[in-house]
């Protein structure tokens, strides 16, 4: 269980930890005591940080063996919100990449910052597949294809003018599946809770975001999660840890593309109550 240690000299006994904490499980003692964890605290802590973080002086820490020591720095000052508003805007969907490899301490390092994405009651439970061998993406992709096949075979099957067009361009050399990107990036997750494939999702959507201002480009592969789903000779090529499950596939890669504009979208439809 964590710890929860606090130096006095610093504290100023504020109450920040107190009223930011969502579990509600510490307490600001009278008597001019420090913080401290609440009767059941300690076994309720959920290890999220946010005492840590609100802490103007760093006087509280939160220790436990799951948690990685090291504390990246603050930002100097905030970002400019024209400019995190402009950058959003400029964010696309890459489908035509080059063939160089993205060396891989470039891919952990974007891993890194996601780590800090939210999840669902602080499990942090998202593990990443990289599929980094170009090669075996393709054969990866070539399972893909497999299942359309498969489902060609049923007379019952939807949209088989779309399946048959991709076999065929799969057949012609062409990548209508992972976009001939040179790799892959699975976040997969343990469905012990409802909420897991959303952590999933949301930590993906973490690495799109942040891989551009990498010179990365990226892609949601939406017909290898359907396939990774249901299809399970893709399935055992995954060789995913016991319990896990690939929740969404991203497409990874340099862009072959350079955009200089945002298009045009449709216009904002809110409804306010």
């Amino acid at each position: 269980m964590p710890d929860l240690i606090v130096t006095g000299s610093l504290c100023t006994r504020c109450g920040a930890c107190v009223a930011t904490c969502p579990a509600r499980i510490i307490e600001l003692p009278k008597g001019g005591e420090v913080p401290r964890f609440t009767a059941t605290g300690e076994a309720r802590c959920i290890i999220c940080g946010h005492c840590e973080a609100v802490c103007p002086t760093a006087a509280l820490t939160v220790n436990d063996p799951r948690l990685d020591p090291t504390v990246p720095p603050p930002p100097e000052a905030p970002l400019p919100p024209e400019i995190l508003d402009a950058y959003l805007r400029m964010r696309r969907s890459i489908r035509r990449f080059r063939t160089e490899a993205v060396p891989r301490k470039t891919i952990e390092s974007l891993l890194d910052v996601v780590r800090y994405a939210p999840t669902s009651s602080n499990r942090q439970a998202v593990r990443w597949l990289v599929i980094h061998d170009t090669a075996e993406v393709r054969r990866l992709t070539g399972l893909v294809i497999d299942w359309f096949r498969s489902r060609l075979a049923d007379p019952s099957c939807p949209n088989r003018t779309t399946l048959a067009a991709m076999i065929r361009s799969w057949n012609n050399g062409s990548d209508p599946i992972c976009r001939n990107a040179p790799h892959l990036v699975i976040p997969c997750t343990p469905r012990q809770h409802s909420l897991a494939p959303f952590d999933a999702t949301i930590a993906a959507a973490h690495l799109e975001i942040v891989a551009p201002a990498h010179g990365i480009g990226t892609c949601w592969g939406g017909y290898f999660q359907m396939a990774a789903e249901v299809w399970e000779p893709l399935r055992l090529a995954l060789n995913l840890s016991d319990g896990y499950y690939p929740e969404c596939a991203l497409l990874l890669g340099y862009p072959a593309t350079t955009y200089h504009r945002p298009p045009k979208r449709n216009r904002l439809d809110v409804t306010w109550r």
